[in-house]
């Protein structure tokens, strides 16, 4: 539908919804699967790693998605239907191999088989979702589009002729930088405390504040140096809320509280829109000091919601 959109809003508008509905699913289930995967009776030496192991997928995954297409976008021939094509050759042979693949969970009989006892997710409202999960969720993918959609766009004049391919190195960067860092985050996060959430959204501000001054010199260079900063707050975020989200939820709605997780995280694909609306008015580079200062106001926010579920877990 997406290849065939080209000139046609109506199609290109049911395509995207379509491809976000597909994406969605993908998500919350592959990341639930990953987990299941990477703990016994499957692989009893990599229990714990399940959301490193989730994050490094998905994010290695946009990062070579958006190079590719970009690529194929800015030097192939049919620039508008190639990359949605080698697309579509994708999915169908992962479906075939899907179909093939035994279930790692089976169902349990006691839940029902009705779409109400699916939906329901009791997890949803533990306290340390809404407290420290919440609040750091819509970071995840702020930052990221912060840096492949909000900065490509600012720099247009600058890269003239390789827009696209600008664009994509921009995601490249980006999420490059995320999956090193992602790497990394089992090592800072703290199983019972909430150190790995807190050090990613401090990642965060040097992030925006770099991409404030890219808003204000149009630099190039400089953009390239925000996107990556911006790349690792995104890759600490994304696999920081997967270890807490594992570490709440239950066997039976894991994959539920997971897609409640990325469905607030999806909250922040509304930045570059909502920046842009505002810009008009208050100019990138205030924006973007802006995001810095909220970045660290929710880590300080998110601390005290973990040093309050703290006082009251010794209370009780």
């Amino acid at each position: 539908m997406l290849a065939a959109a080209a000139g046609e809003p109506v199609l290109l508008f049911a395509g995207r919804v379509l491809s976000g509905v597909a994406l969605g699913l993908v998500m919350a289930v592959g990341t639930a699967w990953i987990k299941e995967l990477s703990e016994a009776p499957f692989d009893a030496s990599a229990s714990g790693s399940g959301a490193r192991r989730a994050a490094l997928s998905l994010t290695t995954g946009f990062a070579l998605g958006a190079a590719v297409a970009a690529a194929l976008a800015q030097f192939a021939p049919l620039p508008e239907v190639l990359p949605y094509l080698v697309n579509v050759a994708l999915c169908a042979a992962s479906f075939a191999f899907a179909l093939r693949t035994p279930e790692s969970h089976p169902r349990d009989p006691a839940r029902g088989g009705r779409l109400r006892d699916d939906l329901r997710i009791p997890s949803a409202s533990h306290r340390r979702f809404l407290g420290v999960v919440a609040p750091m969720s819509p970071w995840v993918f702020g930052t990221a589009a912060s840096a492949y959609a909000i900065l490509p766009a600012l720099l247009v004049d600058r890269v003239a002729g390789f827009e696209v391919g600008f664009a994509g190195l921009m995601c490249l960067v980006s999420l490059g930088c995320g999956v090193g860092a992602q790497t990394l985050a089992r090592r800072i996060d703290l199983p019972g405390g909430c150190r790995g959430v807190t050090a990613a959204l401090a990642a965060v501000v040097p992030g925006m504040l770099l991409a404030a001054a890219t808003a204000l010199t149009r630099s190039v260079a400089l953009a390239l140096v925000a996107a990556a900063a911006l790349g690792i707050g995104y890759g600490l975020l994304l696999v920081g809320g997967l270890m807490e989200v594992q570490r709440i939820a239950g066997p039976d709605d894991l994959a539920g509280l997971t897609a409640v997780s990325y469905s607030l995280s999806y909250v922040g694909f509304f930045v570059p829109a909502v920046l842009a609306a505002i810009s008009p008015v208050i100019g990138y580079p205030t924006l973007f000091v802006a995001g810095a200062v909220i970045a660290a106001l929710s880590a300080a926010l998110v601390w005290r919601a973990h040093v309050n579920g703290k006082r009251r877990a010794l209370a009780a």
